[in-house]
């Protein structure tokens, strides 16, 4: 099967997912290619918590925007991807050392109607009754969301399908076409599609696919591990998580190897089902291995356990781990390569692809369509800064 269009995305996952419906959404013809399915990736490995105050202040316009877009963005697709919008998340402080270093993280992140604040012991069991005695308070942070990710990723392949846009999976690229320096188009094993523009989308596969370019664009795989609980009554009114990441980083002299290996702190979300999805590691460097490592998931049930012990009581249905696409410099990748006409890169998000995929997939149709973006400025995420261009 053979195919042309105007621009070929390379991955459905979330990013390739958003930016295939603001293409499409124009009028222009997209071809999106797959090597799985939508949400194969991280996408389908993700907790759902869209959180301001985890996102870096390069990123911050990106974010911003996209919260705006994320508002109304179930009516725009025509969609249900259990939003919850304008929650809050509360992140548990259990020391003395932990209220310190998030005393300067709220400091830090002072932004206008978003500001963040310490809250006592008995102030956090107001608003969550489930969680431990043994806490010295925890940081309130307003303003955030919470959503399914992969129903997310497929409202966006699915409008993107009512507007043209064409998906193949099982269709990992196994070459590019080129004419002479220009990229035309991607090989797969079931054949050549071509189009003006080809887009790399692919995620933690992406420094593979910029290589086929000649484009050095390195990728930090990043791995965290998930645990999923049977279902039980609804007893979390948002999502809590530890400060203890943080710590971590201040004080790593307080903490196990492992602890530090796979910066260890916890977040728990309840499902809609009434599951609870409990994660919260981040092993930098990890490689693509997906596999489950079972000390890991102890260490990460216990320090859960510990701050809402009512996990204990619950079974354990499935554990398993997903990668993120991290950079050297912690931002994407977003834009044309300097000297490889018709590819241009979008990847590398780490663990803020699906709060930033609303601007993300918005500035791209913007730029390739009109030959710049108008809401948000993408210039310091070009992947020409690894060559100074």
């Amino acid at each position: 099967m053979n195919t042309k269009s105007d621009f070929l995305i390379l991955g459905a996952g979330i990013i390739g997912c958003a930016s295939a419906y603001y293409l499409s959404r124009e009028g222009a013809s997209v071809t999106v290619l797959e090597r799985g399915d939508t949400a194969f990736g991280t996408a389908g490995a993700s907790g759902g918590l869209v959180n301001w105050i985890t996102c870096a202040e390069s990123q911050m316009e990106l974010f911003m925007r996209s919260q705006d877009m994320l508002e109304h963005l179930q009516e725009e697709l025509d969609a249900d991807f259990e939003l919850n919008y304008n929650s809050y998340n509360m992140q548990i402080i259990s020391n003395e050392i932990e209220w310190k270093a998030s005393e300067q993280l709220v400091k830090d992140f002072k932004l206008p109607g978003f500001e963040a604040r310490l809250i006592d012991s008995e102030e956090s069991h107001r608003l969550e009754p489930s969680v431990t005695d043994d806490m010295l308070g925890s940081i309130y942070v307003p303003r955030v969301h919470y959503l399914n990710p992969i129903k997310l990723a497929l409202a966006y392949r699915r409008a993107a399908e009512r507007h043209g846009a064409v998906f193949i999976n099982d269709a990992g690229v196994t070459g590019l076409i080129r004419d002479g320096a220009a990229v035309t188009g991607a090989r797969t094993a079931k054949g050549e599609h071509y189009a003006a523009v080809t887009v790399n989308c692919t995620g933690v596969w992406s420094d593979k696919v910029s290589a086929m370019a000649g484009v050095e664009a390195p990728i930090h795989p990043i791995r965290g591990e998930f645990v999923i609980t049977e279902p039980t009554e609804h007893f979390c009114n948002t999502t809590i998580s530890s400060a203890q990441y943080q710590t971590i980083v201040q004080h790593p002299e307080l903490f196990s190897p492992n602890a530090i290996k796979y910066n260890l702190g916890f977040s728990v979300e309840q499902t809609t089902t009434g599951a609870c999805i409990i994660h919260g590691t981040r092993e930098m460097d990890s490689g693509l291995d997906k596999s489950v490592i079972p000390e890991v998931i102890e260490l990460l049930v216990q320090t859960a356990v510990k701050f809402i012990p009512r996990l204990g009581k619950l079974k354990l249905m499935r554990a398993y781990a997903g990668v993120r696409p991290g950079t050297p410099d912690g931002d994407p990748y977003i834009g044309f390569c300097e000297g490889v006409p018709g590819f241009c890169e979008c990847c590398g998000h780490g663990g803020e692809g699906i709060a930033l995929s609303p601007a993300t997939g918005e500035a791209m149709a913007e730029l390739l369509l009109k030959g710049r973006t108008e809401h948000c400025d993408i210039s310091r995420f070009s992947p020409n800064r690894l060559l100074g261009v």
